[in-house]
């Protein structure tokens, strides 16, 4: 069997003399020989054993995001993730450069030595000099890859090169925390110090010019602004696809209607990576918008999207739905199912399968599940927890507490166990414990906003109102357009008679959240009782 990866019609790189690089002639218009590539060479899940060459790598596949656990926030590796993800972001990717351009498919060894790969494209003249990298001819910083392809030493042995392929931002090092090539060769020198080297070199631009890092950043810690910084990064075409899906990731914890027209928008993108993680934030939308938006993805021509479509959609219920539609939506989650089992060795596939069965209904096939998922890793928290929600929606509360005490024995990051234990021990009236467990939960984790506020409600209803202000006007400095925070305040405020510190936050909600409903009627109210 032979299969061809070459273009067609052929390609050709030709000199722009003036900017000192290379064009491709045509640009690209496949995406098959870096896909192909991308099946190994790539942090992903597989959804189906049924491989088909030619087509997308979702089909077959599941890309992983710009997660915490595998890159930095600037979108530098961190967790061995196999070149593919980070190639995506880089601007060689965008230029239309593919594998074989710099590596010979068969060998995998790079077409040439030192900076002759990177002559291909870049003129030695203007960038192989000392007026550019301004280190000693043939030294290491002389070399691209060491500026521009840090390696990132895995199993102690294996030296890996971050394909991303970026300029070095060490001010991004002083504010995100991010490693930097500068100082990963300078060991002695500060972060500062290589800020100032490269401001020296290149001026004030490089060092100021915005970097998706940022937004990314914020979204992860939850920090003021973050929401509005990931729907800009979100809905900016010129960004690579892995950033904006990332974004999307991101802007899935507190969803809001602003978020919603950018997810819109995103849901017919070209990019099957944006469409999928688009869809994915439209789980808590209300189930009238969640159908009309998502039905049409049951569809879609690459699998990845239409069984994250069949997901989000598993808990409408049926009669919301045309005849056609309820046939499209079976067969789709079936499709899920059977990609699931496609790593039935892996206890996620069995928290998944759980998931799905809590939505149809099946409660006893959820518990099962949930269990296998537990034989498979017993300190798989996730299960955990869906298993003692699970008890909680079939009043089994005794067996549900028995689970969240198992799983804090077993985690290392307790937080979200300590808030579901936290509110079941509201549940059972047990309030002294419950606050207990709900305070550590929200102290641990304060970027999730929903743990703070769920405390801070907690210790409203035992009547230490001052103390749930105090804490909730904490979070909404963090969490300034969380709509459960205003929301809280402002009644509370309200209720203990500050009616102006009320209106204050009425008209903060009303200013990030214009079409919110609740908004507007909390502000008509104050503002009419203030007169």
């Amino acid at each position: 069997m032979t299969l061809s990866l070459k273009d067609e019609p052929p390609a050709a790189w030709v000199f722009d003399m003036e900017a000192g690089v290379a064009v491709r002639t045509p640009p690209r218009d496949s995406r098959i020989e870096i896909e192909t590539c991308a099946r190994c060479h790539s942090r992903r899940s597989a959804l189906t054993n049924d491989y088909v060459y030619g087509r997308p790598l979702m089909d077959s596949h599941r890309p992983a995001l710009l997660d915490s656990s595998l890159y930095h926030p600037d979108g530098q590796v961190l967790d061995e993730v196999y070149v593919y993800g980070s190639f995506l972001q880089s601007k060689m990717f965008s230029a239309g450069v593919t594998c074989s351009d710099c590596h010979d498919p068969h060998s995998l060894k790079v077409r040439g030595t030192g900076n002759a790969i990177c002559a291909g494209c870049h003129l030695p003249a203007k960038f192989d000099v000392p007026s550019h990298h301004f280190h000693k001819v043939d030294s290491p910083g002389a070399r691209c890859v060491e500026c521009h392809m840090p390696a990132t030493q895995y199993m102690v042995v294996d030296p890996r090169r971050d394909h991303s392929i970026r300029i070095p931002r060490p001010d991004l090092s002083i504010s995100l925390g991010t490693p930097n090539a500068c100082n990963i060769c300078h060991t002695d020198q500060s972060n500062q110090w290589s800020t100032d080297a490269i401001e020296g070199w290149y001026g004030l631009d490089r060092t100021s010019a915005p970097h998706f890092g940022t937004a990314i950043h914020a979204g992860r810690q939850g920090l003021p602004g973050a929401a509005e910084a990931l729907r800009r990064l979100a809905d900016n075409p010129v960004i690579p696809p892995i950033v904006r899906a990332t974004a999307f990731s991101l802007l899935e914890r507190d969803f809001t209607p602003e978020s919603l027209v950018v997810v819109r928008r995103a849901l017919t993108d070209p990019d099957p990576l944006v469409r999928a993680a688009a869809v994915s934030t439209l789980g808590s939308v209300q189930t009238e918008a969640r159908s009309e938006l998502v039905v049409p993805l049951l569809t879609d021509p690459v699998r990845a999207v239409r069984l994250e479509a069949a997901r989000v959609l598993a808990g409408v219920p049926l009669d919301r739905l045309s005849d056609g539609q309820r046939v499209t939506l079976t067969r789709t989650l079936e499709e899920y199912r059977v990609s699931q089992l496609t790593n039935a060795d892996r206890a996620e596939t069995h928290l998944n399968l759980g998931v799905l069965a809590v939505q149809l209904g099946r409660y006893d096939d959820a518990e099962g599940a949930y269990r296998t998922a537990l034989r498979i890793d017993s300190g798989f928290v996730a299960a955990h927890l869906n298993l003692a929600d699970l008890y909680r929606q079939q009043g089994r509360e005794a067996e549900g507490e028995k689970v969240l005490r198992d799983a804090l024995a077993v985690t290392e990051e307790p937080a979200h166990v300590e808030h579901s234990l936290g509110l079941l021990l509201v549940r059972q009236e047990r309030l002294p414990e419950a606050l207990q467990v709900l305070r550590s939960a929200a102290e641990r984790r304060p970027d999730l906003s929903r743990y703070v506020y769920v405390y801070g409600v907690a210790l409203q209803s035992t009547g230490n109102v001052l103390g749930a202000l105090e804490v909730l006007s904490v979070a909404h400095e963090r969490h300034p357009e969380d709509r459960d925070l205003l929301i809280a305040l402002i009644t509370m405020h309200r209720d203990a008679g500050s009616r102006e510190l009320a209106l204050e936050f009425a008209r903060k909600f009303t200013e990030t959240s214009p079409r919110d409903a609740v908004a507007r009627q909390l502000l008509n109210e104050l503002e009419g009782g203030v007169r």
